[in-house]
């Protein structure tokens, strides 16, 4: 899922971090992302790398409160330029 502000994205999540892999069965997953009030749209997908099947059910978009941590990058995390470029980390 990603949130844009104008031309820019400022927040993301691909769940990278916590990806889903092999046969699994039904299972709830969470994205949560900051949407500032003057963001201009939010995109949402599923990326199936390799071969396989991948379906998507009850999809929801809910308010949440500032307790709950976000999963993905805000615009306080996200670079404003290419970082790590040799891959020493």
């Amino acid at each position: 899922m990603r949130v844009d502000q104008g031309k820019g994205a400022v927040a993301f999540d691909n769940m990278q971090d916590r990806s889903i892999k092999g046969t699994t069965a039904w299972r709830h997953y969470d994205v949560i992302l900051d949407a500032p009030k003057d963001a201009t749209g939010v995109s949402f997908g599923i990326l199936l790398a390799g071969t396989g099947e991948v379906w998507l059910s009850n999809t929801n978009f809910d308010v949440v409160g500032n307790d709950v941590p976000i999963t993905g990058l805000g615009d306080s995390k996200v670079p404003k330029a290419p970082v790590n470029l040799d891959f020493t980390a």
